[in-house]
């Protein structure tokens, strides 16, 4: 309980911080009885304000996944270009007017999506600083 509670956040995951801590966990079965007055509060929106808490909370992929759709954007732009400078060489240029304005704002995109990335990577680690979670939890002590 000692390590659980100290873990001081505002959005927190419940099960992630119990998981987080390292320590065996036992599934306990049992039956849920039907609801026999009124309704759940639950509802989809508290539902919702959980996954998001559990996956910002708990991974860093939702960064990761900005930082290389910004790469495989600019790519993309650069590639458009490519296509465009080849057509242009050999006396066409496909969607005249369409292509230049295309392949400025695939690439500015991609760049700025994946400067948002690291931008989110840097937040991240200041996040993991501030949590000041250890670095280890020791389960037991042999004397």
């Amino acid at each position: 309980m000692d390590e659980f509670n100290s873990i001081d956040v505002r959005h927190r995951y419940f099960q992630g911080d119990l998981l987080w801590t390292g320590y065996k966990s036992v599934f306990i079965p049992y039956e849920r009885e039907a609801r026999r007055v009124g309704r759940s509060q639950y509802n989809f929106g508290k539902k919702l304000k959980n996954f998001l808490d559990a996956v910002l909370d708990a991974s860093y992929l939702p960064i990761r996944f900005i930082s290389l759709l910004g790469v495989v954007t600019s790519a993309l732009g650069v590639l458009y270009s490519i296509t465009v400078v080849i057509s242009w060489l050999y006396g066409g240029t496909p969607f005249e007017g369409w292509a230049p304005l295309m392949v400025v704002v695939l690439i500015i995109g991609g760049i700025l999506m994946l400067m948002l990335g690291i931008i989110g990577e840097y937040i991240w680690r200041i996040n993991e600083e501030v949590r000041k979670r250890p670095n280890y939890v020791v389960r037991e002590k042999q004397l």
